[in-house]
């Protein structure tokens, strides 16, 4: 049931009807069963998985929360050197439930998405000393969104852990965050205060509401359908003849592949967010503009946000304070003088795992922890070179802010990123390599012209649906860089010109929406992950 089916509208028409014609209190849980469907669906018996993470989480939060009350009930009746104690080993005893919950979610993600992963290194090293593979190759069914529901159950228990609110008393609605369909597929990573809130909220039938949510998903499908599908029967075309083909066509294939990416996943998470307004439900942001940004640093504030934020959460505050940190923060002060190093030091390092995570998270193999690292490394360099970037402006006068700077940045971060998404795409490192190093030794402009890279069933009527695709794309993000709010300025708008543009998303998903055999479309890219 991909998001761009009639199938999946045909579900979410259905789950509305529902939704609206049943009593208000029973709101959540239809969309509790809306989830379940959904997830069995796609997942059949593998909803096990989810289940018991979701029960793990449960029972591990309040089991915190019954430490604190144990704590909180014995504050008057026990001396100050007690009670201290009593804290002292309730804290350790906390942090004991945490771990074990996180080593359970994370082993069952592990071993399940990345055992090969495992396996391979096992043997690689093996292999040194003369031995076959001591690890055999495993063929898993991956769940539906696990590396989704995983992350967001840990989110969930740490905040509990850290009390930031009290631990959810009633299973279901914790299920309910777990599995939420328009979010387990691809996200995004919402946090449990956030949406528990609206789950409780009863919701009447919104005319505006639905017409915003509806026109969210029409973008959506527009988006996925008639510029990422046909920008990737190119990239794909491109990339299968690279051997032959030189480095400005491959240049043009990463370029190409880099507009699929975007359009894509942000065309999936426009659907999901529209289909969670239709039932009054508003899911986290997950793109701002990414390729309006001046820095590799901007851009990962902007592209897949919730991500970034889980990461920095969850994965930086913890090793932040770590002793690790901390020995690097003295190690920095007592050698270096440079107040800027004394700085990027300790952050370099619990940065390090921020973007491990990052590329580990993408992908079971090498070429997605590099493709994390890759960032890593832009950005580090970056924060340690700052002194001497803002000396250069300071002594030539330049205006960072200038037209010219900006520009200069905004391509240098766009060229790095598409770098950047050609490491993505890549089956292997090496090939990655090959790539890049033909971008730059074999330049041959006539193969853009000569028909070298001609791709079966793509005409230059693709090029001009793809032209005018990147023009709507690049008009819309900039009027939202200015501030405006595309959805509430076209309600401003007479009736005739709405509809209009209704139409037009419409008819040109049909029309010019690239279909494989019997009306099919290809799946999301992050659905993989």
């Amino acid at each position: 049931m991909e998001f761009t089916s009639f199938v999946y509208i045909i579900f979410l028409l259905i789950g509305m009807l529902f939704y609206y014609a049943l009593p208000k209190k029973c709101q959540w849980a239809v969309l509790l069963a809306l989830s379940l469907a959904y997830y069995v669906i796609f997942s059949g018996a593998l909803i096990a998985f989810m289940l018991a993470c979701t029960l793990a989480v449960y029972l591990g939060a309040r089991r915190l929360e019954g430490i604190d009350a144990r704590v909180k009930a014995a504050k008057g009746s026990l001396e100050k050197a007690e009670f201290k104690e009593l804290k002292k080993k309730s804290k350790k005893s906390k942090r004991g439930v945490l771990t074990a919950v996180v080593v359970f979610t994370l082993a069952m993600l592990a071993v399940l998405k990345y055992c090969n992963l495992f396996g391979s290194i096992v043997n690689s090293v093996t292999a040194l000393f003369g031995r076959g593979n001591v690890v055999p190759v495993f063929s898993l069914l991956l769940p539906l969104g696990i590396s989704y529901y995983t992350l967001m159950s840990i989110s969930y228990i740490t905040d509990v852990y850290r009390g930031r609110y009290p631990a959810e008393k009633n299973f279901f609605m914790l299920l309910l965050f777990v599995c939420y369909f328009p979010h387990i597929t691809e996200g995004p990573f919402d946090r449990y205060d956030a949406l528990s809130a609206q789950f409780r909220q009863e919701h009447k039938f919104d005319y505006e509401q639905m017409k915003n949510g509806a026109l969210l998903v029409m973008f959506g499908i527009a988006k996925k359908l008639v510029i990422a599908d046909r920008a990737g029967v190119i990239a794909s075309g491109i990339f299968e003849k690279s051997g032959s083909l030189g480095g400005t066509a491959i240049f043009l294939g990463m370029l190409i592949y880099t507009l699929q990416l975007y359009a894509d996943f942000s065309g999936c998470i426009d659907i999901v967010s529209g289909s969670s307004e239709l039932f009054g439900i508003k899911l986290a942001e997950n793109f701002r503009q990414p390729f309006f940004s001046r820095s590799v640093n901007e851009f990962w504030r902007r592209w897949h946000i919730t991500l970034g934020t889980f990461l920095k959460d969850y994965v930086f505050y913890s090793v932040a304070p770590s002793s690790g940190t901390k020995n690097i923060t003295r190690f920095a002060k007592k050698h270096f003088k440079s107040d800027n190093l004394k700085r990027v030091l300790p952050a370099a390092y619990a940065l390090f795992f921020v973007w491990f995570c990052n590329g580990l998270w993408h992908g079971a193999s090498g070429k997605y922890i590099a493709y994390g690292l890759y960032y890593y490394v832009i950005m580090m360099f970056g924060e340690f070179m700052a002194p001497v970037f803002n000396g250069f402006y300071k002594k030539t006068g330049l205006n960072r802010d200038g037209g010219l700077c900006k520009a200069f940045q905004l391509t240098r971060t766009f060229l790095l990123v598409n770098v950047g998404m050609l490491l993505f795409r890549s089956a292997t490192l090496g090939e990655f390599a090959s790539l890049l190093i033909k971008m730059f030794s074999s330049v041959s402009f006539s193969q853009l012209f000569n028909g070298s890279i001609g791709i079966e069933g793509i005409s230059y009527k693709d090029y001009i649906v793809l032209a005018v695709g990147i023009a709507a794309l690049l008009i819309i993000g900039l009027l939202k860089e200015k501030g405006v709010n595309v959805r509430e300025s076209l309600d401003s708008k007479p009736l005739a010109l709405r509809w209009v543009v209704y139409l037009l998303l419409i008819f040109s998903a049909i029309i010019f929406g690239i279909y494989g055999g019997n009306f099919e479309n290809a799946g999301m890219i992050y659905a993989e992950f």
